[in-house]
């Protein structure tokens, strides 16, 4: 997995596991594949004192998470901070679910969230 910074011509921040898209004949390079892309999301922390940085879905109205860029719309591409490729790797790489430690009992999701009524429904944001 190689995790980049891609800073687009709008302005956007995007970390995604990042390839190089090339043309065979030219060596030529054409654009950018991403995979599980995240856009870069600043918020102001409570005071004015500090930033946090969250990430978001690249295009949430599409179920995707795999696509190609131009390269022309791509301005710079740096390496992120090993912090970020962390908090990346934990977002969009899923723990081993079927894994159980021995001695341990196995838990489920399936149970209702405490506090939600019946047709309530509780929003999950990435």
């Amino acid at each position: 997995m190689t995790v980049k910074v891609l800073v687009t011509a709008l302005g956007q921040q995007i970390v995604a596991d990042t390839k190089q898209i090339e043309n065979k004949e030219t060596s030529e390079l054409v654009g950018y594949w991403m995979n599980n892309p995240r856009v870069v999301v600043y918020q102001q922390n409570e005071g004015g004192e500090g930033v946090s940085v969250n990430f978001a879905n690249y295009c949430m109205v599409s179920d995707e998470a795999s696509f190609s860029m131009r390269a022309e719309h791509v301005v710079a591409i740096l390496e992120p901070r090993a912090d970020v490729v962390e908090a990346y790797t934990q977002l969009t790489t899923p723990p081993d679910t079927e894994a159980v430690l021995e001695g341990t009992e196995e838990t489920t999701t399936d149970a209702p969230v405490e506090g939600l009524g019946e047709g309530e429904v509780l929003e999950v944001v990435d």
